[in-house]
Formats: structure tokens, sequence, C-alpha cells
């Protein structure tokens, strides 16, 4: 195993220390934020990511929707820009995620919420950072390693959870948030022994399919983040496969044409209402012979439905990790991002 394996399994263990330590350290700043929020009498909400980051504004807006009237709208770094939203002012909260905190896309859609007079908030990794120093508030994550992506994304997550549901509460609409922060407090108690579990099972699973080169990916509801981050981020970038996410609506309105014998599609089944049409859709792919792999909410702990999909995250996580290694090709290594392609960098945009 090289450095740069041993690093990427480390980010995997770290997760729940990751979890625990930031939240103990920056819940009373996430709370202080709700409240200035709801001071500022925002009215709109826009929270900006890329990559690993979007995935986790896509599960924060499923949350969002179901706790509070605030629209809570969802943007990829300069998309932010090139919509350029109408309803962007002062009074408006733009919430940017970047562990780095120097994401070039990110860093400038904060520039360009601050030109509005907006509220900026960044939540970015431990390191010094321009997003940190340039937003009005920030909240950074703990992890053992400072660019340890995979460790803090499900941070990321928890964040963006308990400042919607606080700001939620300070307006009086819902008390959900009580309910999640305990859920969220056991489920940190039960990640190691899942990890571990986990760590075992999936590489078998990932024996049987390294000579794939293509997944297709499919879930819906909170869920749905983690397929976008499992098929844009982890089978593409650390894998070196194809991974194609589909939301299970939709399966029925064209993929299902491309369904064959033999062809892998990953399932992702969360414990809310969406995973009613998820197995639907399972059914008409084994129907087909389709080669299935499922990860289901029902085969771990209890807990609060949108913090089911850590688990499913878990096991992902895991089994791109084992995919990549059995392929010859080392989670952490990148052929292009840094070399053809740079690494995002504001020194750049200075």
């Amino acid at each position: 195993m090289t450095a740069g394996d041993e690093r990427t399994r480390l980010e995997l263990l770290d997760q729940p220390d990751s979890l625990r330590g930031t939240i103990e350290r920056e819940l009373e700043q996430v709370q202080r934020i709700a409240k200035k929020i709801q001071e500022k009498k925002c009215s709109h909400i826009f929270l900006v990511g890329m990559g690993s980051s979007y995935s986790a504004t896509l599960m924060a807006k499923t949350f969002a929707d179901r706790i509070t009237k605030i629209p809570v709208d969802i943007y990829r770094g300069y998309e932010f820009e090139f919509q350029n939203p109408l309803d962007l002012s002062n009074q408006s909260c733009v919430i940017l995620i970047s562990l780095s905190g120097e994401t070039e896309d990110v860093v400038s859609a904060l520039r360009a919420a601050k030109k509005r007079g907006a509220y900026t908030v960044s939540i970015s990794g431990p390191d010094e950072n321009t997003l940190a120093r340039e937003a009005d508030d920030s909240l950074r994550i703990i992890s053992k390693d400072t660019k340890a992506m995979i460790a803090a994304h499900l941070t990321q997550v928890a964040l963006l959870y308990l400042l919607l549901g606080f700001l939620a509460k300070y307006r009086h609409e819902s008390d959900e948030v009580d309910e999640l922060k305990a859920a969220l407090d056991k489920l940190i108690q039960r990640l190691p022994a899942v990890i571990s579990d986990q760590e075992t099972r999936t590489r078998q699973l990932a024996e049987h399919f390294r000579g794939e080169s293509l997944f297709y990916v499919i879930s819906a509801g909170p869920t749905y983040g983690v397929a976008y981050k499992v098929a844009m981020t982890e089978l593409t970038e650390n894998a070196w496969v194809h991974g194609i996410i589909q939301y299970s609506t939709e399966f029925r309105h064209g993929i299902i044409e491309k369904m064959e014998e033999d062809l892998p599609v990953i399932f992702l089944i969360g414990s809310d209402e969406s995973q009613k049409d998820i197995r639907r859709e399972l059914e008409t792919c084994r129907t087909l012979n389709v080669k299935t792999i499922v990860w289901d909410s029902r085969d771990f702990p209890p807990t609060n439905e949108f913090l089911a999909p850590f688990y499913l995250s878990v096991a992902v996580n895991w089994f791109v990790y084992h995919l990549a290694l059995l392929r010859g090709k080392p989670p952490s290594s990148r052929r292009y991002m840094g070399t053809l392609i740079p690494y995002a960098n504001m020194k750049s945009l200075s």
C-alpha cells in the first residue's frame, strides 16, 4: 500500500472524529449564525459548492425544503454568477462550501455575493484560507488531514443541517433540529463499528466488479446527494471508471431503454418516502437481469431519515476505495488535475 492509499484509508476512518470534534467546537457558532440570519431578516438562502461540496448542498436543500419556508437554492461555483439570481440582495444569505477554502469558482461566487450586499457564510477546512478570511462569518471543519475531503464531507452536511435546522427553530417553523441533533450524536457513536464492518464487506464486492468500466448510480430524496458524489467524484475521479447519476423518478422516462443484462447499476436506498420509487426501479432492473449493487438503509442501524445517507456513504466510499486499488489506481492519484488542468487556486484571481 502506498502512502496515498493509506492516506485515503485514514480519511475514511477519521469520519466519526471529524463529525464529533467539529460539532463540539462549532455548535455555538452555528447557532449564532442562524440567529444572525434571522435578525437580518434574510428572505432567500443560496448554497454554493463544487464536486463533493455541491453534493452536500443537494442533501441540505432536501432537508431545508422540509423544515423552512425560506427559499433555499443551490448552485455550482460559477453557475451562481452565470445565473445571476434576481433575488440576490442585502436580504440574502449565501453559504459557500469548500474544504480548501480556495476553490476558484466558490471564492469568485463569494465575491459576487458580497458585491450585491448579501450576508456570506463559509464552511471550510482548518487551514487558513481565502473563503474563511473574506466571508462575513465562517465555520471550520476539524480533520486529522487538513485536505481530507472524504472525512470532511459528512461533516459539511451535518453543519448545513444544523445551521438550517436552528434557523427554522428560531423562525418557529420546526423543532426538527433537536431530534436530528440527538440522532446525530447516536450515529457518531455507532459509526466506527459500521466503518469497520463495511471495510471488509465491500472489498469482496469490489473484487467482483473490478473489471467494469461504467456504473449507473440511482437514488432519490436525501440520499441523492450521496449518489451524485459517488458518480461524479468518487467513481470517476478516484477509480477512473465512468459514473452516471440518475434520479430514480426519471428512470422510466428514458434510461430504462438502456438497461441491459449484466449492466452494473448501484442503488442507494434511504428510509424516507423516496424509497418506494427506488425499490420499484430496483425490481425492474432485476427483472432485466441487470447486475445490481444495493446499499439499503434497512441494513444499517436505524436513524433519522436525513442521516440514513451517512451510513450508505460510508459503505460506498469503501467500495470505491477497494475498486480503485484492485484496478491498480491509487485512490488519491490524479492524471490531469494539478497537471494539465491546474487545481483551482485563488492566487490566479487575486
